[in-house]
């Protein structure tokens, strides 16, 4: 009996412990800092968004209906690899952080545009974690109806082959995988993007 009582408090103290520890990582994450390094191997649809951009190729007249009709019905897929730097302010021990669910947002001069839940196990860690993501895209909405005020202004700028890296934000809201289950963030955290960045 003394055996299985000790054992219990074993027990117990070791989930204390991981809980405590999980806490911290936790909290360490939520107040890190995210910087966007680069994007890569974009497709939209199965369209190489990349290799068009290195071709200088446009998009054909069915590809474009055929995506424009995918906005319209909310059927959007993209899909990338992300180079994602997370910076600790304690950097004492070694964390990580498991994501079991992503949602994001895309504002382009301060106006929501896209939006989108990345349904995959992600984890992170400290430093460069390169993510290779699926995401359905939908337009932003607002007020219970569809703000295409974002989308038009993004559209406005790609048409005019103007840099957007100075025009677009992205926000991420992950679901952190706990012992007691799932803990959504209460916030959307903004990440940074570095001056090099990459043209989307």
């Amino acid at each position: 009996m003394k055996d299985i009582i000790a054992y219990g408090l074993l027990l117990l103290l070791v989930l204390a412990t991981f809980s405590c520890k999980q806490a911290q990582d936790i909290k360490a994450f939520t107040e890190a800092k995210y910087s966007l390094q680069g994007v890569s191997d974009v497709k939209v649809n199965d369209i190489d968004v990349e290799e068009r951009l290195q071709a200088q190729q446009g998009l054909s007249f069915g590809e474009r209906d055929s995506l424009l009709a995918a906005v319209t019905s909310n059927s959007l897929q993209v899909s990338s690899t992300l180079a994602l730097h997370v910076e600790l302010q304690d950097s004492v021990e070694d964390r990580s952080l498991t994501v079991t669910k992503l949602e994001w947002l895309l504002l382009v001069d301060e106006e929501e545009a896209l939006t989108g839940t990345i349904n995959e196990t992600i984890v992170l860690q400290e430093g460069l974690n390169t993510i290779p993501i699926k995401t359905p895209v939908g337009i932003a909405v607002s007020e219970n109806q569809q703000n295409y005020a974002g989308l038009n202004r993004l559209i406005s700028l790609v048409s005019k082959k103007s840099d957007i890296r100075q025009h677009i934000t992205l926000k991420i809201k992950p679901t952190i995988q706990t012992p007691v289950g799932a803990i959504e963030s209460p916030r959307f955290i903004t990440v940074s993007k570095p001056a090099a960045l990459a043209s989307l």
